[in-house]
């Protein structure tokens, strides 16, 4: 299939769910940049069309807060250095607001506040990162991911209601799925399976961390899970 061919059929699918496309993306990089380029597109057009507010409360009450401190923020500060700098205090407040103002919150809703809150800054954060990026941060809670062929695209630490944690964005063959490794001293109730109206997610309680997988693609909690607990080891 010719170069233009295929371009054209991937931004009409950009899920590539061909086999020919898909064997072609994955071995040239520029269509897998394209690939990428073309979901996150697609995220954020559905983003910006999905009116529909979670029905769990903590995330209500997130949103809300989000909104309220927004306002003020506005009504204290003029100009465009003043707006900046509120936004960077807002997003500091929402994310300590979740952290440590709903005790009753569960290791999912935290998730899937973690998912929102960075949501507006994600596309901006992405960037290719090395199997031995992920794995010098992995090391500090005593893990490695061996053998591991799916493309990551965002590594960092982030807080967990004071648990130090990490955050990863991983390419796969449906789209993007985040996945949070929380060691297992942390004090949020554990539960297996949750969702809202957008995300899905799927907990696993391994050896001495919870791995927790948020996406909005059925498929991925169906394979990630299971791949993440064979090949992330523990030392």
């Amino acid at each position: 299939m010719a170069d233009l061919t295929l371009r054209q059929a991937l931004i009409a699918d950009p899920l590539a769910r061909s086999a020919e496309v898909a064997q072609a993306v994955a071995t040239d990089p520029q269509l897998q940049q394209l690939q990428r380029q073309l979901l996150l597109d697609q995220a954020r057009i559905k983003q910006a069309l999905t009116l529909e507010v979670p029905d769990t409360l903590p995330l209500k009450l997130l949103r809300q807060q989000m909104l309220l401190s927004q306002q003020t923020q506005k009504k204290r500060f003029a100009g465009a250095i003043a707006l900046a700098a509120s936004v960077a205090f807002v997003a500091g407040l929402t994310l300590n607001w979740f952290n440590y103002g709903y005790p009753g919150m569960t290791l999912g809703q935290h998730a899937l506040a973690h998912v929102y809150h960075e949501a507006p800054y994600m596309d901006q954060m992405l960037a290719p990162q090395s199997l031995d990026q992920v794995n010098a941060k992995l090391a500090s809670f005593g893990a490695e991911l061996s053998d591991w062929q799916q493309a990551i695209i965002y590594a960092n630490f982030c807080d967990f209601r004071g648990t130090r944690s990490l955050h990863l964005v991983m390419q796969t063959e449906h789209g993007l799925a985040t996945v949070f490794v929380v060691p297992a001293s942390n004090k949020l109730k554990f539960e297996h399976h949750f969702s809202d109206e957008t995300y899905r997610g799927r907990s696993l309680a391994l050896k001495t961390a919870d791995l927790v997988v948020v996406s909005e693609n059925d498929a991925d909690l169906q394979q990630l899970p299971a791949k993440l607990e064979q090949q992330l080891k523990f030392i």
